[in-house]
């Protein structure tokens, strides 16, 4: 059930990576005691995969700049933070 959870989590248009973070570190938490084994490459692929349309562009610059094998989970999540950040900055201006 908690695969299920974790194949099927996607992040929401109205909430924010780092809501969605808590969401996945909780499922993946849940899941230790299972012995269910979430690499780092693993929730990064889940990560990119699960972004909403409005990072689509700042998904293709991290799949063509980084080996999405190499990059850290703590990495990326900081990437997408500031990348919401500059977007909602920019929202606001125009």
């Amino acid at each position: 059930m908690l695969t299920t959870k974790f194949e099927t989590l996607r992040i929401q248009e109205s909430k924010t990576i780092g809501e969605f973070y808590v969401k996945l570190y909780d499922l993946t938490n849940q899941d230790f005691p299972l012995r269910s084994e979430y690499s780092n490459s693993k929730l990064v692929r889940k990560v990119l995969r699960s972004l909403p349309e409005r990072f689509i562009t700042k998904v293709t610059t991290i799949d063509e700049a980084n080996d999405t094998n190499a990059i850290k989970i703590n990495e990326l999540i900081g990437t997408l933070q500031t990348f919401e950040i500059n977007m909602e900055r920019s929202r606001r201006v125009n």
